[in-house]
């Protein structure tokens, strides 16, 4: 059985993480580990698939079905605005965090945030923001934060650059595919707020995980799948080496305030 952190006894203030950036650069994988996180230290974080048609964060169900919000029914604008209303509004309520997978919504997100002054608004009923920036290292992959910057729709007090290491090609180096990345003037452009970076390492076993329907704690503690079989000694171990690393990111990067 893998060791679980001891809980935090300290009061936090609630945090909403929103996530930003295209797709298919590993945010959904991302938050589900930060969400994971808090829950194994004794933290009750809300998530928030706002993707109508297909499942980001709530792909991971053994969590989403035990601490998710209802996803949007379609992707009719309206309804997105209320959908994300409600979720800051719920966890303002309930003075928890928030883990935001804006999934299809990216665009209304820009809109709610820039109309409703989103992030002040936030911070009023006692939510901090930070933006989660999705970042990947291929030609394109940051065209989305650049306009989104440069538009200053969402531009939250806090920006975390998230690399996940899944989105570097097989046989290519993540720590040259990323350092080159940090290098792009954009960053620089984004001092105007506090900008850290944390990467996520691969998980070669994570889409039989996501299939299993367990969670990682789950999968550390032998759970048994629905074969009726708990994941092999090899691949538990893996999962817990890999959590064990996102979290010395997290420290070493000193952003254990910015996440639920």
């Amino acid at each position: 059985m893998s060791e679980k952190p001891t809980p935090s006894k300290s009061p936090r203030t609630p945090v909403a993480a929103v996530k930003a950036g295209r797709g298919n650069l590993g945010g959904s994988t991302a938050e589900a580990a930060l969400a994971e996180r808090a829950i194994m230290q004794g933290r009750s974080p809300l998530l928030a698939d706002g993707d109508a048609r297909n499942p980001g964060l709530s792909a991971f169900k053994s969590v989403y079905e035990r601490f998710g919000l209802t996803r949007p029914k379609n992707e009719d604008a309206g309804i997105l605005r209320e959908w994300f209303s409600e979720a800051f509004g719920t966890a303002a309520e309930q003075k928890k965090s928030l883990l935001v997978d804006v999934g299809g919504g990216d665009r209304t997100l820009e809109l709610w945030a820039k109309e409703e002054g989103i992030i002040s608004l936030a911070e009023s009923i006692g939510l901090e923001v930070t933006g989660l920036f999705m970042c990947g290292p291929q030609p394109g992959d940051l065209d989305y934060i650049k306009r989104l910057w440069e538009s200053e729709l969402f531009r939250p007090k806090r920006a975390l650059l998230v690399f996940n290491d899944w989105t570097v090609p097989a046989g290519h180096d993540p720590d040259r595919a990323f350092g080159r990345l940090i290098e792009d003037p954009l960053f620089e452009q984004m001092r105007d707020c506090e900008v850290r970076y944390l990467r996520i390492p691969k998980l070669s076993v994570l889409p039989a995980i996501i299939e299993s329907g367990l969670s990682f704690q789950q999968v550390m503690e032998s759970a048994p799948r629905p074969c009726g079989t708990p994941f092999d000694v090899l691949r538990r171990a893996q999962v817990k080496r890999w959590f064990d690393l996102i979290e010395s990111n997290i420290v070493a990067e000193k952003v254990e305030s910015w996440l639920p």
